[in-house]
Order: structure tokens, then C-alpha cells, then sequence
């Protein structure tokens, strides 16, 4: 008998549920439930909430969506239950939303079936449940499993708001399940009143791209069912293109690019002007649906020449090779009948002379030479002007009709300053006022550290004081915390979640009673051999501090850092620790052991001989660390493996594992898992704690990356990477070496252009200051491009970016290592980018006058033929030989 079976059956005894009750909901009768329950009283209602707290608290709803079937046939029948029966919205809300009551089909019976349960509930409680489904912290991001999730909420509280008259909820996420309603019904799924509210809304809406990845025909077909309704008269076109307009300007794409589409408004109703004005920041789809959008306006005799003027040479400075060809055309069709505008379409053609992109500045001098005769003296004074940024054999194609000079030499642009060294001193909170507001704020690591010590501190002092200002904050933000067990079973990630545990450590400081039942509650799950040591430490040292705030009696935290870069002042964790032997206490075992890891690798002797005052257990230990100057370099190394995708796959994969071992034996139990990486247990499994890894062991940045690196393939097709460490990293103490270089290799590949350009900005701080091997930079990538890991066009886009930002030498080093290891053999075809890298490789050597014999370039340079990429290899090859650069 299952046990949702033998709990309708023993709630069917006498005081137990409704007679039938227990019936419709196994046999999964909603309308059946629904109707019993409609008549029920408030004590059956009672009884059965019992019984449905208890089915989920042994293990009922407890598989994910994707485990079975679409969904469970009980679970229309569940909801309804739930939704009569809890006394709490917040507890609905929650259980409405819970996976294993997702459901695929039927949301409109059941969202008719919720709002006839909660009908006699107070206005404010049905607002309340409304706004908790629309909230955006109950929203998941899974594909079909997402979709699920977000109809099940919606339709819900659509149906609610619709019944009651309630305001609607402005939430994005509420906007982004009407979405996904109105494209899988294909039409109006609510009201005028509430569809004119959403289309507003969601035409104020920020961030939705992001959360539209993955989606396939979701917002194509929300689209155009949104058109139909602006066809029907329940949405104005109007306001609808307008709305489009201003969520280009800030940036958007999608849904907003899909809407414009699908309204296919008239050449008269195009918004040339606000489009104009787009092209200089906007992202990518937003420019090419401008450009195509302005060029239809402009052949329809509605672009004026300012305009055309204006909007051609600034595509040319755009980054995307698609959107500057379209330009490119564009402008000479610009002058066709209109010679008036040549001079303009001149200017915007030398605008192209200094892309990164051979065949672009090609096509510009191309076209340049053949509106030279036609042309007034201002767009050939732009020409001449521009002509120095092109390659010398491009420029020679320009002289005799513009008339030019003599080749320039080029001047290569200066390396950005490395950030500061010095770190600026982090807070200390000093105030409950202090705590209420970062309990609420609190998200990244050192804020965290932040309240975390203020908590232990101010608790130990006065807890009532800091109850009485945190409590209501916590209560009114958190509401769910002080129901231990609503918290224990409804929401998950509450014992090693990283900000829920931060929350429940607040709990602990000012209700500990409810603190400690909630613990008592929580399910532990031992930590897997396959979890990575930094989450470990990260999540040992929260739940160690919860469970210290319930008691208060530490006075102090040790590893709270002291400065922004993580580390800790070595003299003031010594006065810590004074204060820890005064009040007649041991530290933390976890927050001890991060204290160590936090030092700097330069120990004061007037630190080293405080400590040797130190009587207690720990502060012994705390002086024999500081007397051997804290943790000693690790051994750190890599090998390179190809291996089954998994076990008894056919498809072999490459990865680059890192391998660590420390030089000391005696080392505490987490530190010393901190400084051990064994490549058999280098598996790619993704950590959302990664955030945290580089305030963990600020002094020794190599050891934190090589814990990234295995985690980093998966995140190369990522269309939300998050490589925000290795910029941190890279600002970072300690030595680099080859896994630093695997590391930015993968980031340089990235498909995500906003994580490139994190990989980028971590590469320059390291050029900068000069501790990254190039070579070693562009082995890796080499690895990573035969693997067919990383395209190479992109890790190409990459390097020209690092090599216009100066760093000259490290993308040398790095192109001359990935051509001797690419360049296609004899008979072999050239990889896609494989011309941009040598265009690349050219630009570097010169403004770095690099010299250098490459015999795979050489054999290319000796092939007959004449195609840009032979062209370009022998261009490479004259110059890093003789020196001298020719066509």
C-alpha cells in the first residue's frame, strides 16, 4: 500500500475526513474533492491539512517532475485539497507550486477549481496568496519542467485576480507566466482588464532575455497571439511599439524584438528615430533588427540623410561581423540615385578601416575605391584620415585614389593598470539597526561575513537588544522562517544553501527556540565524496554558526575577514583570539580552520610574537601556524585526458585536470581538504557556491582555481556563465600557473559573451602584472579547439579584444603557440577562424616586434592559390621572418 493510500485511509475513520473524501482524492477526482470539500467544516479541513503536512513530511511529493509521469494523477485533486485546507496563504502558495504538483495540462479547471476553494477567504489573505504565486522566489528556470511550474502558479492567481478584482501583481515573474499562458493557448487566457495590465507590465519588464533562453517556439508564438489581440482591438499597436522602443533602449532583446517582429508595423509607423539612436549600444538582435527596419524606412524615402548619416558609420564601430556587413551594404545602396550621400557613405566606410576583421576592412577599401570619383573633398579627407588603421596592403590599395603618404608605424595602445594591490578595510557592524537592514540585503560573501559577525558579536552582548530591532524586519521579510515546519519541508536547500542558511542563522540570533526546532526538523545529508571542498567549508563553517547563535556563547568570530580581498589581519585575528581565552571558550572548529586560510602571505613578527602569549588550545595552535608564516605554497600540477563522457559512453571527451598536494602533513582536517585536488575526483559537477571560493583562500589563488577548473567545461555552452572568480582570482595574491591559463582558456571560449568578456578583463590584470605564461595560454586552447570544446572564431574574438586593450605579448605568445599546433597539414582544410587568428597573429607580432620560424606556417605560406587565408599566412610568415610586412 503506498503511503498516500494508507493516509486517506486512516484519515477515512471516524474523525478522520469527510465520508468519500478519501475516495476522490486516490482515485484523483478533483471536481469530486472539491465538491466534499465544500461542504466540509473547518474541522475536517484541519484534519486533512494534518494529514497532508505529515504525507510530505515522510517522503509524499517527494520525486521531481521529470521522475515520472506529466504529472500525478492525484495532483489535481491534492491542490484542491491544500488550497481549502491551510489556514496560511504563504503555506498554499508553497504547495501550489510544489514540483511533484506541477501539472502539464488542465490549468484553467484547475485554477477554476483553487479560486471556488478560497472564496470565502479574507480579501487581504487572497491577496496575499496572489501575490506569493507571482512572487519570484517560487519561480524554477527548467525548461519543460519550468513551464509546469509557472502555468500551475499562474493560472491560479490570474483566475483570483480576475474573480476579486484585485490589483494585479506587477512581478516580471507573473509577466513571464502570462507568457508562457497566452503562447500555449494561443490566445487570450484572461481578462481585457488584466491583459492590458500584463502587456504594460510586461512592456516595463527588465531582464526577461535571460530568462527566455532555451525556450524554442515559446515567444515566436506569444507573439504573434499578442499581435492577434492588438488586431481584436484588446491591445493598442501603439503602445505596444512604443513600449518596444523603450525596452530597446534599456538594453532588452527578447520577448520585445519577437513583439516588433510580429507586428510588422508599416514603414510609416517605424520609429526611425529612436531605432537610429539604438545602434550605437544596443545588443546585437536589437541592432540587426534596426538596420533592417531602417534600411526598409530609408527605401521607402523616410530616412533623411542625417539619419543615414548618423546611423551607417556608427554600425561600422559595432562588434558583430554580421551586423557591419549589413551596414556595409547599406551604405553603398544608400547612394544609389542619391550621390548627394556619397560623402557620407565614405565616412562610414573608413569607419570600417580599423575592424578587427580582415575581410570586413576588405570589403570597405573595395567600396571606397569605387566611390572615390564620386565623392565631395570631406569624404575623401575621412578616407585619408582613416587609412592609417589598415593593414600596409590595404592602404596601398587606397593611395593612388586618395592620394596618400608614406605607411605609418603603428603605435600599440598601453596595457590598462593593474588593480591595486591594497585592499580597502571591510566594515564591522556595530549596530541592530546594522543587522536589520543587512538581514534583509545580505547576498554576497563579505556582506554575509559582515552580518554573520555582527550577529555572533552584538547576540553575545544583548540578545533582546538585537531582538527587538531585527525580529519584525525577519518577520515581515521571512515570514516562512518562524514556521519550523512549514520551513523544514517546504523549502528546500535550508541546511546547505548558502543564503538560506545566513537566514536561518538571523532565526537562530532572535527566535533561537524556533531556531533549534527547525534544525531538529531538517533533513542532513552527509556530504558526498564528490562535493567539492570549498562548498564544504563554506557550509560546515554557516551551519556551525547557526548552531552557535542559539546558545551566544562565543563572543567573537575569527575568520570574519578584515579587508575587501578576503584576508585577515594577522594581529587582529591574534586579539580575536585573546578575546575567545578570556571569556573561557574554544573557537569554532570550521571558523577557526577558514581563519588560517585567510591569512597573508607576509606574517608581522609584532603578529608572531603576540601570539606566543596565547595559553588556550587553539591560540597554541594559532601561534605554531603563524611562527611557520601560515600555509606554504602547495605542489600544483595538470594532465590533459581523454575519457568516456560517462561510464560506457562511446563519446570521448578531453578535460584538463588539475592535481594539488600540500607540502605539509600536519594540517587540520579542512584545511588540508582544501589543499588536496586529485584529478580521479576532479568530476564536472557545477557548485552554486563558486561566488564564494575566492575570499576562501585569498592568499593562494592558483590552489581556488584549480577547484574551478573541472567545473568549467560545462559552462562554456552556458548561456548564464558565471566567471566573475576568475576576475577575482586574477585581482588576487599568490602564485600563477598553468591551471590559471587552462581556467581562462575555457572562459575565452565561452559562448556567453558577458563571461568572455569577464575572461578578457581577468587576462589583462594578468598581463598586466605579468605573472601568465601566453604560451601556455594558447596550448590550452589549442587542446580545447581540437576537442571541439571551444570554437575557435570565438576564443579568436577574444584575443583580438585582449590585443586592442594592449596586451600585445601574451596574445603573441599565445596565437604562435595555437598556430604551430592548428594550422591545418598538407592537404588538410583551414578550421573556421583560422584567418582571423592569423590577422590576429600579425597585428600582435607587429606592434610586439616578434620574431619567430613556425614551420606549419611556412608549409601554408609555400601553398599555392590565392585565398584570404593563404594570403594571410604569408603575410604572418614575411613579417615574424624578414621583418618587414608586405601585401
Amino acid at each position: 500500500m503506498s503511503f498516500w493510500a494508507a493516509t486517506v485511509k486512516r484519515a477515512g475513520q471516524p474523525g478522520g475526513l469527510p465520508g468519500g473524501l478519501s475516495d476522490r482524492i486516490r482515485a484523483g477526482d478533483a471536481e469530486g474533492a472539491a465538491d466534499l470539500l465544500e461542504r466540509a467544516d473547518d474541522a475536517a479541513r484541519r484534519a486533512l491539512a494534518g494529514h497532508l503536512r505529515a504525507f510530505t513530511a515522510q517522503g509524499g511529493l517527494g520525486r521531481s517532475w521529470w521522475d515520472g509521469p506529466p504529472h500525478d494523477p492525484q495532483a489535481p485533486a491534492l491542490r484542491v485539497a491544500g488550497a481549502a485546507c491551510f489556514d496560511n496563504a504563504v503555506e498554499v502558495a508553497f504547495w501550489l507550486t510544489r514540483p511533484g504538483l506541477w501539472l502539464f495540462e488542465g490549468h484553467e479547471d484547475d485554477a477554476r477549481r483553487i479560486a471556488r476553494m478560497v472564496r470565502g477567504r479574507p480579501p487581504r489573505w487572497q491577496a496575499e496568496l496572489v501575490r506569493r504565486l507571482a512572487d519570484e522566489h517560487v519561480w524554477r528556470d527548467e525548461a519543460d519542467g519550468g513551464r509546469a511550474h509557472r502555468l500551475s502558479a499562474w493560472y491560479p492567481a490570474a483566475r483570483l485576480v480576475e474573480e476579486t478584482g484585485l490589483e494585479p501583481p506587477g512581478d516580471s515573474a507573473f509577466v513571464l507566466g502570462w507568457l508562457y499562458a497566452v503562447a500555449g493557448a494561443g490566445g487570450g487566457v484572461a481578462d481585457e482588464r488584466l491583459t492590458r495590465h500584463l502587456a504594460e507590465s510586461l512592456l516595463r519588464s527588465r531582464g526577461l532575455a535571460a530568462q527566455l533562453r532555451g525556450t524554442g517556439d515559446l515567444v515566436p508564438a506569444w507573439a504573434a497571439a499578442v499581435t492577434r489581440q492588438a488586431g481584436d482591438g484588446v491591445l493598442e499597436r501603439g503602445t505596444l511599439l512604443e513600449g518596444c522602443a523603450g525596452a530597446f533602449f534599456d538594453g532588452e532583446t527578447r520577448p520585445f524584438t519577437d513583439l516588433y517582429a510580429a507586428l510588422r508595423p508599416s514603414p510609416q509607423e517605424i520609429p526611425v528615430r529612436d531605432l537610429a539612436r539604438l545602434v550605437p549600444t544596443a545588443p546585437g538582435p536589437v541592432v540587426q533588427l534596426a538596420v533592417s527596419e531602417l534600411r526598409r524606412a530609408d527605401e521607402a524615402g523616410l530616412l533623411s540623410d542625417e539619419l543615414f548619416a548618423e546611423a551607417t558609420e556608427t554600425l561600422m564601430f559595432r562588434s558583430e561581423k554580421k551586423v557591419v556587413r549589413a551596414a556595409l551594404t547599406w551604405a553603398q545602396a544608400g547612394t544609389r540615385g542619391r550621390r548627394g550621400r556619397t560623402g557620407a557613405a565614405l565616412r562610414a566606410l573608413a569607419a570600417a578601416f580599423g575592424s578587427a576583421h580582415r575581410d570586413i576592412a576588405e570589403r570597405a577599401v573595395a567600396a571606397a575605391t569605387r566611390m572615390a570619383g564620386h565623392s565631395d573633398e570631406d569624404g575623401h579627407a575621412a578616407v585619408r584620415a582613416a587609412a592609417d588603421a589598415l593593414p600596409a596592403d590595404l592602404r596601398d590599395r587606397l593611395a593612388p585614389a586618395f592620394h596618400l603618404d608614406g605607411r605609418p608605424v603603428p603605435a600599440p595602445a598601453a596595457l590598462p593598470a593593474p588593480p591595486a594591490e591594497e585592499a580597502e578595510p571591510l566594515p564591522v557592524v556595530e549596530s541592530p539597526e546594522e543587522l536589520a537592514e543587512l538581514a534583509v540585503t545580505a547576498r554576497d560573501p563579505l556582506t554575509v561575513e559582515r552580518l554573520l559577525a555582527g550577529l555572533v558579536t552584538l547576540v553575545h552582548r544583548d540578545r533582546e537588544a538585537v531582538r527587538a530591532v531585527v525580529e519584525p524586519v525577519l518577520r515581515a521579510s521571512r515570514p516562512f522562517l518562524f514556521d519550523a515546519e512549514l520551513a523544514a519541508h517546504g523549502i528546500g536547500g535550508m541546511n546547505d544553501e548558502p543564503h538560506l542558511l545566513t537566514m536561518r542563522a538571523v532565526l537562530a540570533a532572535v527566535a533561537p527556540e524556533t531556531g533549534r526546532t527547525l534544525r531538529g526538523l531538517m533533513r542532513f545529508y552527509p556530504f558526498s565524496d564528490w562535493d567539492p571542498a570549498p562548498d564544504i567549508l563554506v557550509v560546515t563553517r554557516l551551519r556551525e554558526i547557526v548552531r552557535e547563535l542559539e546558545t551566544a556563547d562565543v563572543p567573537v568570530l575569527l575568520a570574519t575577514p578584515t579587508v575587501t580581498s578576503g584576508h585577515i589581519d594577522p594581529m587582529t585575528l591574534v586579539e580575536r583570539m585573546e578575546r575567545l581565552e578570556a571569556a573561557g571558550v574554544e573557537p569554532l572548529d570550521a571558523d577557526f580552520q577558514q581563519a588560517l586560510l585567510r591569512l597573508p602571505r607576509t606574517i608581522p613578527p609584532a603578529a608572531v610574537a603576540r601570539a606566543e602569549t596565547l595559553t588556550s588550545t587553539a591560540g597554541r595552535k594559532l601561534n605554531e601556524w603563524l611562527r611557520r608564516r601560515g600555509l606554504a605554497d602547495l605542489v600544483i600540477g595538470h594532465r590533459v585526458v581523454r575519457l568516456p563522457f560517462y561510464e560506457g559512453s562511446a563519446t570521448i571527451v578531453t578535460r584538463i585536470f588539475p592535481a594539488v598536494r600540500p607540502r605539509e602533513e600536519d594540517l587540520p582536517d579542512l584545511v588540508r581538504r582544501m589543499c588536496v585536488v586529485d584529478p580521479a575526483d576532479a568530476v564536472n559537477t557545477a557548485s552554486q557556491m563558486m561566488g564564494w571560493w575566492p575570499v576562501l583562500m585569498p592568499s593562494h589563488r592558483e590552489v581556488i582555481t584549480a577547484w574551478i577548473l573541472p567545473r568549467l567545461p560545462p559552462l562554456i555552452t552556458s548561456r548564464r556563465a558565471d566567471l566573475a572568480p576568475l576576475y577575482r582570482l586574477a585581482c588576487g595574491q599568490g602564485p600563477v600557473g598553468a591551471v590559471t591559463g587552462a581556467a581562462l582558456a575555457h572562459g575565452l571560449g565561452c559562448e556567453d559573451d558577458g563571461a568572455r568578456g569577464i575572461a578578457v578583463d581577468a587576462l589583462l590584470v594578468h598581463a598586466a602584472r605579468g605573472d601568465l605564461n601566453g604560451g601556455d595560454l594558447g596550448g590550452f586552447l589549442s587542446v580545447l579547439v581540437s576537442a571541439d570544446m571551444v570554437r575557435l572564431g570565438r576564443a579568436v574574438t577574444a584575443l583580438a579584444d585582449a590585443l586592442a586593450a594592449g596586451a600585445h605579448a601574451q596574445v603573441w605568445d599565445a596565437a604562435a603557440r595555437m598556430l604551430s599546433e592548428l594550422l591545418p597539414e598538407a592537404g588538410e582544410r583551414p578550421r573556421t577562424g583560422m584567418t582571423d587568428l592569423l590577422i590576429v597573429a600579425a597585428t600582435a607580432a607587429s606592434l610586439s616586434g616578434a620574431r619567430l620560424r613556425i614551420p606549419r606556417l611556412a608549409a601554408v605560406a609555400r601553398r599555392t592559390g590565392g585565398s584570404a587565408f593563404v594570403k594571410e599566412a604569408r603575410r604572418l610568415h614575411e613579417l615574424i621572418t624578414t621583418g618587414e610586412e608586405t601585401a
